[in-house]
């Protein structure tokens, strides 16, 4: 969670006929033996054709999320229960919405009582609003959010922390230091681990929910947390990251939460999070299971990506946005490239597990582009889709949690295939104006009269069903509008080990 100032239909199924197709899954990508189509028809490729990079696939993709700070705590409050399931139903419902299946929840740090400055909606909570008091009634909202997520198929929950609770902190807010600096006091960094995994223990004990993963970091290496801010924020050195991450570890061990696990460092930049992990002690890589890091900035996808199987980790993308500060339009489409892009580069290049957007739901009255909703936060009991919204269903509406991805050649393309579904899925970004796309798909044998499903998202589109177009023997054209973004469905797609 980047400080807001700092970051700027195809008519029917069908089932291909003649498919002769032998594949083999090995090292992560997937190897196809070419075998001659039953038809003879192909299609000769006006430009070159994209190909599918089927040696640099992996099939550790788990699925798409949210965090649900901070707008479950104001949407999980709202008294309009049918609009409360609507907002669910299209964030986390696999048929009727995105179908995100991953939420990171926020151990709020409840700010001091003499502060009022947090955002509307940002004033999370805490379960222990002073030394000794514990408060288990506490941040309702964002609970029963968490548990109508879980319900919709959810079924990866992350814990993490933006600041500890402010009576732990030297400047007495949970905004941040004065300067910017370390905000956790020397002498509550024991306390502070106690609070973080207590809380995870009592979801697990009266909620029957178990958080896969345990982060006491957010953003940690940047300097903007500064007192005053309005959202919670706490800046760490490597030498204190170090120190509160195994600190966690232990008082997880020694409340026998074996089902919860570190993850870290939540950094804003990739570079960063490449940078700390280079700095850590063996004793603290130890204890930390999977690499979170934010894609706001950093070039170095590839050497994480190496850093994190070099280490045994399992490597999130764990949180993005974008939106820019234009007030919201349906028919802006800057915001909405700007996600395809980032989705693409981060699942070809750095190929992380899981993919992350920060805040699904946000506040209306922020007058701009960021989420896939904007509901109100402070008033009538509201809310609206963003044209983002349906540059994100473009992705997780297809592209399901267990698919394999497939990088391509193409800059502005990727590729999945799910073998549970018998689907090919291919994403193209046209930020230029209208043309065609070809695919090369030798190798794929497919019946005369085969078919692909095209869905679009542009301008004057909101993920709207296309004319289904033919699939030839060596692959297949896909016409691409003016500023848009298309996904391409193929369905009954078999792969055979040899």
């Amino acid at each position: 969670m980047a400080h807001k100032e700092q970051r700027s239909r195809g008519k029917r199924s069908y089932i291909l006929m003649g498919v002769a197709l032998i594949a083999l899954l090995a090292g992560g990508g997937i190897v196809i033996n070419h075998f001659a189509n039953e038809s003879s028809k192909t299609i000769e490729f006006q430009g070159e054709p994209v190909r599918l990079k089927l040696d640099q696939s992996y099939n550790h993709f788990e699925g798409w999320g949210t965090s649900l700070a901070w707008w479950a705590n104001d949407l999980g409050g709202w008294k309009d229960q049918t609009k409360v399931s609507e907002v669910m139903d299209l964030v986390f419902d696999p048929e009727k919405g995105l179908g995100l299946n991953i939420v990171r929840y926020n151990i709020g740090g409840e700010e001091n009582p003499e502060m009022k400055a947090l955002r509307p909606g940002g004033d999370v909570p805490g379960f222990q609003p002073e030394p000794g008091e514990w408060d288990w009634e506490a941040d309702a909202g964002q609970r029963a959010v968490l548990q109508g997520s879980m319900e919709r198929g959810v079924n990866i929950a992350e814990a993490f922390s933006n600041s500890p609770p402010y009576w732990m902190t030297i400047s007495g807010s949970v905004t941040g230091a004065v300067d910017g600096s370390n905000n956790l006091r020397d002498d509550q960094y024991d306390a502070f681990a106690d609070y973080l995994t207590e809380v995870v223990k009592h979801y697990r004990d009266e909620w029957g929910i178990t958080f896969r993963t345990l982060n006491p970091l957010n953003e940690p290496s940047s300097d903007w947390w500064k007192k005053g801010n309005m959202q919670e924020g706490s800046h760490f050195t490597n030498e204190k990251q170090a120190e509160i991450i195994k600190k966690v570890a232990a008082s997880l061990k020694s409340k026998g939460l074996d089902g919860t696990v570190i993850s870290a460092a939540d950094d804003n930049s990739i570079d960063e999070t490449v940078f700390n992990f280079n700095l850590y002690d063996q004793d603290t890589l130890d204890v930390i299971e999977q690499i979170n890091t934010h894609s706001y900035n950093g070039s170095k996808m590839e050497e994480l990506r190496t850093l994190a199987e070099r280490q045994g980790k399992k490597l999130w993308m764990s949180e993005y946005g974008t939106g820019g500060s234009e007030p919201h339009s349906h028919e802006d489409m800057t915001s909405v490239q700007e996600l395809a892009e980032r989705i693409m580069f981060d699942l070809k290049i750095m190929q992380p597990s899981a993919w992350v957007y920060w805040q699904a739901v946000e506040d209306e009255g922020a007058n701009n582009n960021w989420g896939f909703i904007h509901a109100n936060f402070n008033g009538e009991e509201q809310y609206e889709m963003t044209k983002q919204y349906y540059g994100m269903a473009q992705f997780t509406k297809f592209i399901r949690p267990g698919a394999t991805i497939i990088p391509t050649d193409g800059g502005r393309t990727l590729a999945a295939y799910d073998a549970e579904r018998q689907r090919l899925v291919l994403v193209i970004r046209n930020e230029l104006s209208a043309g065609t796309t070809a695919f090369e798909l030798e190798g794929y044998a497919y019946g005369k009269t085969s078919n692909a499903q095209v869905y679009q998202t542009s301008p004057d589109r909101n993920m709207e069903q296309l004319e289904d177009i033919p699939v030839y023997a060596n692959g297949l054209e896909v016409p691409t509008a003016d500023n848009s973004i298309t996904t391409v469905v193929l369905e009954g797609v078999t792969l055979q080990a040899n």
